[in-house]
């Protein structure tokens, strides 16, 4: 059986099983490590894959290097602002943080829990939010917004004093995540659903309540609220909160937050 296994972004393979075995018993390849071969819908987490040897040798304290992407142990690099930093890379890094240079863009990429933290303006890394598979430069662009939760209690006074205020003090931000080929095709097909039923629910509602048929009115609004999930869906990511330059984001799944350094600021 051949393997395929992602380093750096980079599909490299094919090996046998026991390439593979030996690979995560050197630390190469890790738990976390996606790895896909035919048959397989979605690239997985070497652990999910083949959880019999989930980490056979393989070191458990492994951090990602903010300035070359390398892997290595966390006994021998340097936390710092949220990040790890090889030994290689130390002088290139601090020397940056002293003349107060813009640090690089993966510094300011965290995960809290099932959410994905981030500075304004960083770059993610070039995989699927939505499976962690290699996304090969594609990139969407969402624009995101929001505001405190408070606001929702205007809604009891007036629909509109609501609509309003929320967009006066609403914060935005615009993130480009990455999306392999198959969310890439779901998300074009939940979007495609989602005009097909809105506008025909609303044809159906309109047609329904014009002629008083209770049937065909619900009809039509049943297919609305089912145009409305489906272009729910088709957001793919949402923000849980803006302040100021850090933006907390709703939608990754597990595998792409595992790669990233934990957030130790506030929620």
């Amino acid at each position: 059986m051949e393997w395929y296994y992602a380093e750096n972004t980079t599909r490299t393979g094919p090996v046998t099983d026991e390439q593979l075995r030996d690979l995560a018993a050197s630390g190469r390849v890790l738990p976390t490590t996606l790895v896909w071969r035919e048959g397989m819908a979605n690239w997985q987490p070497y652990a999910q894959a083949i959880p019999s040897t989930p980490s056979i040798g393989a070191p458990s304290n492994m951090g990602r290097c903010v300035e070359c992407g390398k892997t290595f142990s966390t006994n021998d690099m340097v936390h710092y602002a949220n990040s790890w930093v090889c030994a290689a890379c130390k002088p290139i890094f601090f020397q940056r943080v002293l003349e107060g240079a813009a640090p690089p863009t993966s510094v300011m990429v965290w995960r809290s829990g099932p959410v994905l933290v981030m500075n304004k303006g960083a770059s993610l890394p070039d995989r699927c939010v939505k499976c962690n598979a290699p996304a090969n430069g594609y990139t969407l662009k969402r624009n995101l917004s929001w505001h405190s939760p408070y606001l929702y209690l205007l809604i009891v006074l007036n629909l509109l004093i609501y609509a309003i205020v929320a967009v006066i003090v609403r914060k935005k931000a615009q993130v480009k995540i990455g999306l392999c080929d198959s969310h890439r095709s779901k998300r074009r097909l939940a979007i495609a659903l989602g005009w097909l039923l809105g506008l025909g629910g609303l044809v159906g509602l309109i047609a329904g309540v014009a002629n008083e048929s209770g049937l065909v009115a619900l009809a039509g609004f049943a297919a609305l609220i089912a145009g409305i999930v489906f272009g729910t869906r088709a957001s793919v990511i949402s923000a849980k909160k803006i302040d100021g330059d850090v933006v907390w984001i709703k939608g990754p799944c597990r595998p792409y937050l595992d790669t990233l350094p934990e957030w130790s600021g506030g929620s």
